[in-house]
C-alpha cells in the first residue's frame, strides 16, 4: 500500500446521495484522504495486511477531525481496483457511512 495513490468515488448510503470524488494517499505509514485533509481531518497511520487469493490487501485507518468526530476508513484491494467503506462517527449525530470504489492513480 505504501507510497500509492487511488483515484475514489465516494458515496454516502442514503436514498438520494451523489458520489463525490476523493483520493486517497499511502505514503510513509501514513493514510490521507485529501479531499477531507482539506476540510480539517488529520492524517493518520494505517495498518495494511496482505493476502494471497482474489483479495491481495486489506486496509484500515482512522482520520480525527477536532470538531466534527472521526472518519474510519476499511477497504480492500484487488490489483489495481479498491473498494470499501467509511464512517463519520460524528460527536452530535448518529454515524454516516459511505461507500467508496476506484482505481490505483498513475504516477
Amino acid at each position: 500500500m505504501d507510497g500509492s495513490a487511488w483515484e475514489v468515488k465516494l458515496r454516502a448510503d442514503t436514498l438520494f446521495a451523489s458520489s463525490s470524488r476523493e483520493t486517497l494517499l499511502f505514503e510513509k505509514g501514513r493514510f490521507t484522504a485529501a479531499a477531507h485533509a482539506g476540510s480539517g481531518f488529520s492524517a493518520s497511520e494505517y495498518s495494511a495486511q496482505s493476502f494471497d487469493g482474489d483479495v491481495d490487501m486489506i486496509w484500515n485507518a482512522s482520520l480525527p477531525h477536532a470538531e466534527r468526530g472521526v472518519m474510519t476508513w476499511h477497504g480492500l484491494v484487488r490489483g489495481d481496483e479498491i473498494e470499501g467503506i467509511a464512517v463519520l462517527w460524528r460527536k452530535d449525530a448518529k454515524p454516516k457511512r459511505f461507500t467508496f470504489h476506484g482505481t490505483r492513480k498513475s504516477v
